[in-house]
Formats: structure tokens, sequence, C-alpha cells
């Protein structure tokens, strides 16, 4: 199975600076998704200064998929996010559902 990625949802996070939580789903092989490389593009800043997914947490793991939530900062919904699986558009923002109310932001 090829592997790819889907983005579920994103929520926003009541915080000092603007942070979404973000639902992904990976098929295949997991293991392929470095966070530290999920990103988007930042024609003002230099590639290293690109905001990145953080704080990564496995939510369900099912036969060839594994679901995450990633905290991201400056979020901009006008762009894709660039991962090592490819490019992956991102929904609108919707409050944050039930399921994922556990997940605790702490700043960075």
């Amino acid at each position: 199975m090829a592997t790819r990625v889907e983005v579920l949802g994103v929520h926003p996070v009541a915080a000092a600076e603007p942070v979404h939580l973000i639902e992904m789903v990976i098929e295949g092989n997991a293991v392929e998704l470095d966070f530290g490389q999920v990103t988007q593009e930042d024609v003002t800043q230099p590639r290293e200064n690109w905001q990145v997914a953080y704080e990564e947490q496995v939510l369900d793991e099912a036969n060839d998929s594994v679901r995450f939530a990633c905290f991201f900062h400056y979020l901009s919904f006008e762009k894709p996010l660039l991962t090592p699986l490819g490019i992956v558009q991102l929904p609108q923002p919707t409050p944050m559902p039930t399921h994922l109310q556990h997940i605790h932001y702490d700043p960075p």
C-alpha cells in the first residue's frame, strides 16, 4: 500500500499566539512521516524558519493506518501543508470536537 496523509480536521486552540490542532490520518507506513518536516511555505523567511508541526500524538492505530494530532502555529489556510509524503490541502477550521478535547496545549 502506498503511504499517504490526509488532514481530517483543523481546530483553533485558545492561546496567546495563533495555534491550531491538526488531526490527520496516515495510511501505509506511518514511520515515514517526520513531523519536523510537516510545514508551510513562508516566502518572507528562509526554509529553516518556517513553522512546523510539533507535539504529535497517536490517537488511533488500525491495520495500515494511524491517526495523529499535532499542533501548528500561525497556520495559513490559503496554503497547503508540505509533508515528506506530499502536499496536503487544509480544510477550513472547525470547533474542537469532543474526541480531541483531552489534548492540552502547552506553549513552547
